[in-house]
């Protein structure tokens, strides 16, 4: 009789269940909404649907930004979408975020989670080389050697790589408005750096870019460059790239412009471009979006190569164009900066010209993509050239295109 009774009241449980569930909702759980979702930017370490349990699981490097996460969703046949309104949308991931997707009357939510993860920066499973020959380092800075081909030219590059998730570690940006010293003055004036590194550009001995030292503007961010305009030589005033430490001690990539005192930087950079009318001179309302940064350290330079984890080189809007000298789409010596979520501080200089024999240099696209393959989520081009050079313990790595070292006004180094 009991069974009898417990049969019963489960028979009307599952009726009432069945009868009155809302339409809304699918009935059955093996239903497959989602084929995949695909992490546009910034850069995921793994991307999970699963249609059971209906989420979306994200596994993101320790300290990566979220808050414009760009995800490509590819749904199942017979499946639409219902929220967000595009297949591939912009997500907050620093809030509770979710996906609305719908199937004959069913409309099913998939919940985005996210996990933040400890990610081992490993340059030598890239293809760089780990050098030990080169001093006595901390153990939270490394030297790697790059000699691998891209694009089928051979390659002598060079990283330094500093964990700033130590307490002991030390970025500085050295520099005045005027006067120059080749790196190894810098090297010997400084109390002996372990990692000295070319900056910002210049010309006749005064610095051209930013440069924030100790919580102090040394220069402003108020890059000019001259175009012909209606058969006009014409100034032009673009919001150029910098790289710097945040209050937080992370670091990031900006265009910024400095404007009655305050240094702002913008989502996008102003849309300057050679032989068009130049662009109002930058504020805190144009380009939209401005935002007062207030940096620890940091240095102009540009283009900026990787932001949020995305593509960038914008040398266009930057003004970098041919008349500019930096020679975007050709082969040169090079430097550059750039930081990984997860705490690492990567100075990049490779050689070219040919010094050694059969090694051109690279164009900032590869540039950039060989720090987006080493997990560089920032990262701005650093003046080139005869310019590159970077110091270990004082020593030269690549060969300087000048034959010797160029006397500049900035640096970058490491402690």
């Amino acid at each position: 009789m009991k069974n009898i009774y417990l049969f019963g009241i489960l028979s009307l449980w599952m009726v009432l269940f069945i009868t009155c569930k809302d339409k809304n909702s699918p009935i059955n759980i093996d239903e497959k909404y989602i084929e995949s979702a695909e992490v546009i930017s910034p850069q995921a370490e793994k991307t999970v649907v699963d249609n059971f349990a209906h989420t979306i699981t994200i596994d993101f490097a320790k300290g990566t930004d979220g808050s414009k996460t760009a995800i490509k969703l590819n749904l199942s046949s017979g499946v639409t979408l219902v929220e967000p309104l595009d297949l591939t949308s912009s997500y907050d991931l620093t809030k509770e975020a979710s996906v609305k997707v719908k199937k004959d009357v069913s409309i099913v939510t998939f919940r985005i989670k996210v996990n933040y993860l400890s990610v081992p920066f490993n340059p030598s499973s890239k293809g760089w080389e780990k050098k030990t020959d080169i001093g006595t380092l901390p153990d939270y800075i490394s030297v790697y050697k790059y000699t691998n081909k891209v694009n089928n030219k051979p390659v002598q590059a060079y990283i330094a790589v500093s964990n700033m998730n130590n307490l002991t570690a030390k970025f500085s940006v050295l520099g005045e408005k005027k006067g120059v010293k080749t790196p190894k003055q810098f090297y010997d004036a400084n109390s002996q750096p372990k990692i000295v590194m070319n900056a910002g550009y210049f010309w006749d001995a005064t610095s051209l870019g930013l440069i924030v030292r100790g919580n102090n503007t040394i220069v402003q961010a108020q890059p000019m460059a001259w175009r012909n305009y209606n058969g006009v030589s014409t100034v032009y005033y673009p919001t150029q790239g910098v790289f710097g430490m945040n209050t937080d001690n992370t670091f990031s990539a900006h265009w910024a412009y400095d404007s009655k005192g305050v240094l702002y930087t913008y989502p996008s950079p102003s849309p300057n471009k050679a032989g068009d009318k130049p662009q109002n001179i930058p504020s805190e309302t144009f380009p939209s979006g401005a935002k007062p940064w207030s940096p620890k350290e940091a240095v102009g330079a540009g283009p900026i190569l990787i932001k949020d984890g995305k593509y960038q080189n914008l040398w266009e809007p930057e003004m970098f164009d041919a008349s500019s000298g930096i020679g975007p789409t050709i082969n040169n010596p090079r430097s550059a900066i750039g930081y990984t979520p997860s705490g690492f501080l990567v100075f990049f200089a490779c050689e070219g010209r040919n010094k050694t024999p059969d090694t051109p240099g690279l164009t900032l696209q590869e540039v950039a993509y060989l720090l987006l393959d080493l997990g560089c989520t920032e990262a701005i081009n650093l003046d080139g050239g005869g310019s590159s050079c970077l110091l270990i313990n004082g020593t030269e790595t690549i060969k300087p295109s000048d034959n010797s070292q160029r006397a500049i006004t900035s640096v970058v180094v490491l402690y």
